[in-house]
């Protein structure tokens, strides 16, 4: 599975996909959203962000994806922990987040599906 991991996610949980043989993408700054986010879908890339214009973008304007997971983990977790926390859930939940928009906290994940 690939994955494109926007800018606004930590580096160090970037090289922890990495370390558990995730096939890792990072998205630089200056690129916009919805270009992030239609390149993740032409390559069938699942999108782990921070940014919570993406949730806007998929359920409320409904564009396509190949899947999107917005991290709300605590930054009171240390870093290695929360690395470890998105990692165990790709694992646990791969399956069932192509084209599914996830919110993933330290105590939940919620997996939603766009309407199309």
């Amino acid at each position: 599975m690939i994955i494109y991991v926007d800018e606004n996610v930590p580096q160090k949980i970037t090289a922890r996909l990495r370390a558990a043989g995730h096939q890792v993408e990072y998205v630089m700054r200056r690129v916009d959203d919805k270009d992030i986010l239609g390149a993740a879908y032409k390559q069938k890339a699942l999108l782990i962000t921070s940014d919570k214009d993406f949730e806007r973008l998929v359920l409320a304007e409904h564009r396509p994806t190949a899947g999107v997971i917005l991290l709300r983990i605590s930054t009171r977790i240390p870093i290695e922990h929360r690395g470890q926390i998105v990692v165990n859930m790709l694992r646990k939940y791969q399956d069932k987040l192509q084209g599914a928009f996830t919110t993933l906290t330290e105590a939940a994940v919620d997996i939603r599906r766009p309407l199309r």
